[in-house]
C-alpha cells in the first residue's frame, strides 16, 4: 500500500467558533488548506512551523514524544478546526519544521469516522465519533 494523501484545511479554532456563533464570516477565519499525509502512526495532526503561524495558533509547549526520529520532545500549538470533505475535528496540533509535509494523525480520522482501507490505499467514511 502506498502513501494515502488527503486535502484538508485546517482553521483557527477560536476564530471558527466565532464563525459559528455569527460574530464572523468564515471568510474572515484564518485557515491553510494542504495536501496532507495521512499518518496512521500518528496521533495528532501535525502542521509546518510557517502554517501554525499563518494561523495564528499559539504554542502550548514542549511535550516528550516518541516520533519517527526516536524519543524526543515536540511542540505542540493550541486547538485547530480540521476540515476533510464534509466533516471537521478539533484537535491540537503538533508542530513541524518549515517545509515539511503536513500530517493527518489517528485522532482526526477516528473523530470523523473515516478508515483506511489497506486494499484500496483510500480513505473510507464511517460513522463519526465512533465510541
Amino acid at each position: 500500500m502506498g502513501h494515502i494523501y488527503v486535502k484538508a484545511t485546517f482553521y483557527n479554532a477560536i476564530e471558527y467558533v466565532e464563525y459559528m456563533l455569527g460574530k464572523r464570516r468564515l471568510e474572515d477565519v484564518r485557515s491553510v488548506y494542504v495536501d496532507a499525509l495521512v499518518d496512521t502512526g500518528s496521533t495528532f495532526p501535525a502542521l509546518p512551523e510557517d502554517k501554525i503561524e499563518e494561523l495564528g495558533l499559539p504554542l502550548i509547549g514542549g511535550y516528550p514524544a516518541e516520533t519517527a526520529e526516536g524519543v524526543g520532545k515536540v511542540k505542540l500549538a493550541a486547538h485547530a478546526i480540521i476540515k476533510i470533505e464534509d466533516r471537521i475535528s478539533e484537535t491540537p496540533v503538533i508542530v513541524r519544521p518549515k517545509g515539511t509535509t503536513p500530517l493527518i494523525g489517528v485522532v482526526v480520522l477516528e473523530q470523523m469516522g473515516y478508515r483506511v482501507d489497506p486494499n484500496t490505499g483510500k480513505l473510507v467514511k464511517g460513522l463519526p465519533l465512533m465510541l
